[in-house]
């Protein structure tokens, strides 16, 4: 059986199983090892070196500072594996960026209100193509999706391994 597990129908048989012996140990421990083969990739997504050959200077930064990119699994009758990318406090076009390559970003923006200071929502905002290149999201994540399929294959197959044997 662990070297005969192939994908999401095989998790969902798995975690049953495990939840049916009761194995919340290995439950956690299977859990766990799916969340750190995608934690490589979330945190590369978010790097700042990651993002520079894609953004004009000072906007990788920028954009590396704010992002949120965190990885969700899902079990039951349709299992998944997402990996998300947002804006921490600001609101981003993030899909306009990575699939068409395009930046939209304040000119002269300033933050509050008042005199000579407007409020975000009254800035002047440009789109920028020059110097953007798409793909900051897809681009790693179609690279290394064999490799964490491959590592997530491989920590159900020791689960059930575990479960089987009982060790």
């Amino acid at each position: 059986m662990p070297s005969a597990i192939t994908g999401a129908s095989d998790f969902a048989a798995l975690s049953a199983r495990l939840k049916e012996a009761g194995a919340t140990g290995l439950r956690r421990e299977l859990y766990k090892a799916i969340d750190k083969s995608a934690r490589d990739l979330a945190d590369e997504i978010g790097s700042t070196q990651h993002l520079k050959p894609y953004l004009p200077d000072p906007y990788a930064e920028v954009l590396a500072a704010d992002l949120k990119v965190r990885v969700y699994k899902r079990s039951g009758r349709d299992p998944a594996l997402t990996i998300r990318a947002e804006g921490r406090t600001k609101k981003r076009k993030l899909v306009q960026l990575d699939e068409r390559g395009i930046l939209v970003h304040p000119v002269f923006g300033r933050g509050g209100g008042g005199p000579g200071n407007p409020e975000r929502r009254n800035w002047i905002w440009r789109a920028q193509f020059r110097s953007v290149r798409q793909g900051f999201f897809t681009d790693p994540v179609e690279q290394s999706a064999d490799q964490v399929r491959e590592r997530i294959l491989a920590a159900m197959r020791e689960t059930a391994r575990k479960l089987t044997t009982g060790r």
